[in-house]
């Protein structure tokens, strides 16, 4: 290579050199250009390569070679990207280097997706340069491709791990519903949101929705906490299905349950509830050779100017514990 960092392609060696030899840093026996060229061509993991202006290969290095199927760098002289590629991806390239070859601009670090011998996709970071002779008249592109797939597919698998992670942090193991974390978040945005629908001058509504299971307690006694886990489970599948999926379900702890029902106003959240409150009534459990008779108390409230995520919280409990008090089985 020349002084300018441009490949010298005449047959002469280059005696000229731009290391020091007297620099007290540098080794006494230095490489030559030639001789740090086969190193890179020969060790590198990176992939080398040089094309001439019909981008045929002129010279590669032993891993782009091996990438390729082929053993020996020079099978690959005289060669093209559609020799070894699917033709789009062959054209792709070809009009990334005739770009090149045309302004001088390099392009550095591009993502390209591509297969490799043994047909299997590959993810590599690919730089292409201009390649110039001494006059500095381009005469062709280099490039260095390196194989970035198992980062790829490390950065996806821990993309995916952090999903499942913060799925994780937001819903109930048990029953698949948000959990009682993820309620007060939510509350506090549907709030958030409304009170603005309403400062603009819209009629805007929403309802809390909180209910439990009756007499929870006797149906642990009776049956165990396997048949009481089953028990929520079953209350939370059936909240599930008769939701709309703009409202959002959540366990809010034990065998109580909240629901935040989008635009309802309070009659609607109300004739809502006791839909849900006579599906539950006429669906028992059926497990283990046991039918368990299910039925739920229910409290609904209605989003009020200015009213606070705790506030709304304490109102729907308060009518849920109303409910109990008036014979449990209902809506209040």
């Amino acid at each position: 290579m020349n002084q300018d960092g441009f490949l010298d392609i005449s047959d002469e060696n280059n005696k000229n050199s731009d290391f020091d030899p007297s620099h007290e840093h540098m080794p006494v026996e230095l490489l030559s250009e030639s001789d740090i060229i086969k190193t890179l061509m020969s060790t590198s993991d990176d992939m080398i390569y040089f094309k001439d202006l019909d981008s045929k290969f002129f010279l590669n290095n032993k891993a782009h070679a091996l990438r390729l199927g082929m053993s020996n760098p020079r099978e690959l002289i005289g060669k093209r990207d559609d020799d070894f590629y699917p033709k789009e991806v062959a054209n792709r390239m070809r009009q990334d280097e005739l770009e090149i070859i045309k302004t001088g601009i390099p392009i550095v670090n591009k993502m390209e997706q591509t297969m490799n011998a043994s047909n299997n996709l590959l993810c590599m970071s690919t730089s292409k340069y201009p390649l110039f002779d001494r006059d500095r008249k381009i005469i062709g592109t280099w490039g260095i491709s390196r194989d970035m797939t198992n980062l790829v597919r490390a950065e996806e698998e821990l993309a995916i791990a952090n999903t499942k992670l913060k799925s994780l942090s937001l819903t109930d193991e048990l029953t698949g519903l948000y959990n009682h974390r993820h309620f007060y978040d939510s509350l506090e945005i549907a709030i958030a949101i409304f009170a603005r629908k309403r400062s603009g001058g819209f009629t805007a509504d929403f309802c809390l929705v909180i209910l439990d299971i009756d007499l929870f307690k006797i149906i642990n006694d009776s049956f165990g906490h396997v048949i009481g886990d089953a028990a929520i489970r079953y209350i939370a599948g059936l909240i599930t299905a008769h939701t709309r999926s703009s409202d959002t379900s959540f366990r809010y702890g034990g065998d109580e349950y909240a629901i935040i029902l989008q635009d309802t106003s309070l009659s609607a959240g109300r004739d809502f509830a006791e839909r849900l409150r006579m599906i539950i009534e006429q669906n028992p459990l059926k497990i283990d050779g046991n039918t368990i008779d299910l039925t739920i108390s229910v409290g609904v409230v209605c989003y009020d100017n200015e009213e606070t995520a705790q506030l709304m919280v304490q109102k729907a409990d308060a009518k849920l514990y109303q409910s109990k008090q008036d014979g449990r089985n209902r809506v209040t």
